[in-house]
């Protein structure tokens, strides 16, 4: 088994650690890290390797190494890579039958991973790792095939080469899928109908199984990994299998939105295979995955824009404005230029009522949401506003909602949906406000506007001069993508880091690209413990303070 991971595991430094060395888990830059206080996740739709042991079941893919605990039946935080570290090839995993610990072939080494104390030992071995077996006989210790010469690797990451291989009897080798298959037939010639996850509306994919590992300890339990599908547990004698999904549906989040009791993200169309929402509990313990339809596929959809209201979900994407009922029948429908849409390329969108009001790169319009009762010739298509000006923020404080345009700052007091509004502009002599807006939030009596060289606060409720917030600096943070703001901070996201300032104590915190933070950040969403950042890397989540900060 051979597997390109993007997620290279690493150490407590940039540096491979001496052999025999050892290192626990850090959130520093150039680390693998397991802290609570800050997590990555990414994409394990595709899993490409699966190892367990005594208690833990190991998932390799492209984003990193998921970790379940069988017997506590919840997730661990994954193992990632962040930036600055080259790429390595892991060729083969294994379960430790002795202690529950994770063994990892690299080119010129293996690697020892204990969950329980998040340590990490390395041990050179010559040649790149084939095989990984173990001693019987007590010690435990690790035999690695690499080149045609085996080595014998003790649980003190000590590598000793052997002059033969190990004696049959004495030695342990996990079941690989050619063993599963043999066992269990029916996993080579029919594999959708023991995971079946296809539904009615929702196009064909091919099916296939990736990888497989058997629990050590339960004949009755196989542990299964896909291709776009996640991970599995089977019971072969049943012939039931269970879908575990973790992680993101496709790579990379383009924008956030909240829901009841987490996140919802939506994907950057990186996936050739898989496209559309991916919900996660704010304690990343639950997921759920709703795919595009037959009739409108998100496979390749860049979203711009994300927002909830009730049980519909609004995507402002580069194919038009999509909705997506969360209700449990994940119904979709979409709108585009076809139907009156000023253009494909939505860049905000606002719900409000029973529809939303959308921004995009040539005017504001309005769609009406009334389920069946749309008029087919209009398909709920309302007022028009802005024509040929780009609209690149939405954001409702009251009644009145404001555009953030290339024109700069615009309100529309009470907005009609079928008639429109008067439209105003802000009192004030700051020249960003006539500038182009990328970004607005709201909160109690605040009103941020985020310019390409400012970030201006405003009282849409009077008495207050707008005025520039210093402390956001937009030089920190490279070209602006988002501001955000609740009771106790506010947030200025670009491409380059996150700069935030508490509103209580005025401290400021500037999380960095390439040290805290994996890539560019597209979408802020603040809860009252946690702090949700999009990235093209995946979803990362911080602890938040008392005062609103990170750590």
């Amino acid at each position: 088994m051979r597997l390109l991971l993007a997620a290279a595991l690493c150490v407590a430094a940039c540096a491979p650690l001496p052999p025999g060395s050892t290192g626990a888990g850090a959130s520093g830059g150039g680390s693998y890290s397991r802290q609570e206080e800050r997590q990555r996740i990414g994409s394990f739709a595709s899993v490409q390797a699966v190892a367990v042991s005594r208690r833990y079941v190991f998932a390799a893919a492209n984003s990193g190494i998921a970790i379940y605990d069988r017997f506590q039946e919840r997730w661990l935080p994954p193992l990632t890579r962040d930036l600055r570290l080259a790429e390595q090839q892991i060729t083969v995993i294994a379960g430790d039958p002795v202690e529950d610990a994770l063994w990892i072939g690299v080119p010129g080494g293996v690697i020892m991973y204990r969950p329980l104390t998040e340590q990490v030992q390395r041990s050179i071995v010559t040649g790149v790792p084939e095989v990984i077996a173990f001693d019987r006989s007590g010690t435990g210790d690790a035999f690695v095939r690499s080149g045609g010469q085996w080595t014998r690797v003790s649980r003190v990451g000590m590598s000793t080469p052997m002059n033969g291989a190990p004696i049959a009897a004495q030695t342990f080798v996990p079941r690989s899928m050619n063993d599963l298959y043999a066992q269990f037939p029916t996993l080579r010639s029919q594999p959708q109908l023991l995971l079946r996850t296809q539904t009615p509306n929702r196009p064909l994919r091919p099916f296939a199984l990736l990888s497989g590992a058997a629990s050590p300890d339960r004949a009755s339990e196989v542990w299964l990994g896909t291709d776009g599908e996640g991970l599995f547990r089977l019971d072969p004698n049943f012939l039931q299998g269970t879908p575990l999904p973790y992680g993101l549906m496709e790579p990379g989040v383009g924008a956030l939105a909240p829901a009841a009791n987490g996140v919802w993200a939506a994907g950057l169309g990186q996936s050739e295979r898989r496209g559309g929402l991916t919900f996660a509990t704010s304690d990343l313990q639950q997921w759920r995955w709703i795919e595009g339809t037959i009739a409108v596929p998100l496979v390749g959809v860049r979203t711009f824009a994300l927002a909830t209201r009730a049980s519909r979900a609004w995507m402002g994407t580069d194919r038009g404005l999509t909705r997506v009922r969360l209700d449990g029948g994940n119904d979709i429908t979409s709108w585009t230029v076809l139907d009156g849409l000023p253009d494909d390329r939505v860049l905000a969108v606002a719900p409000r009522g029973e529809g939303v009001w959308a921004g995009t790169l040539r005017g504001l319009v309005y769609v009406n949401d009334t389920s069946d009762t749309k008029a087919p010739r209009t398909r709920g298509l309302g007022v028009r506003l802005l024509d040929n000006m780009a609209v690149y923020a939405l954001q409702f404080t009251g009644d009145t909602l404001w555009a953030g345009t290339d024109a700069g700052l615009i309100a529309l007091p009470s907005p009609n949906t079928a008639v429109g509004g008067t439209l105003m502009r802000p009192a004030g002599a700051d020249p960003a406000l006539r500038r182009t807006i990328r970004s607005l939030a709201w909160s109690d009596t605040v009103l941020l506007a985020a310019t390409d060289d400012a970030v201006l606060a405003l009282a849409p409720r009077g008495g207050v001069e707008p005025h520039r917030v210093q402390a956001l600096d937009v030089l920190q943070v490279g070209r602006v993508t988002r501001v955000a703001i609740d009771e106790r901070t506010m947030w200025l996201a670009g491409t380059e880091g996150v700069a935030m300032e508490s509103r209580s104590s005025g401290a400021v915190r500037v999380l960095r690209v390439g040290i805290d933070l994996p890539g560019p950040v597209l979408d802020v969403l603040a809860q009252r413990d946690w702090l949700f950042l999009a990235t093209p890397q995946g979803l990362v989540r911080y602890r938040r303070t008392a005062d609103g900060m990170v750590p």
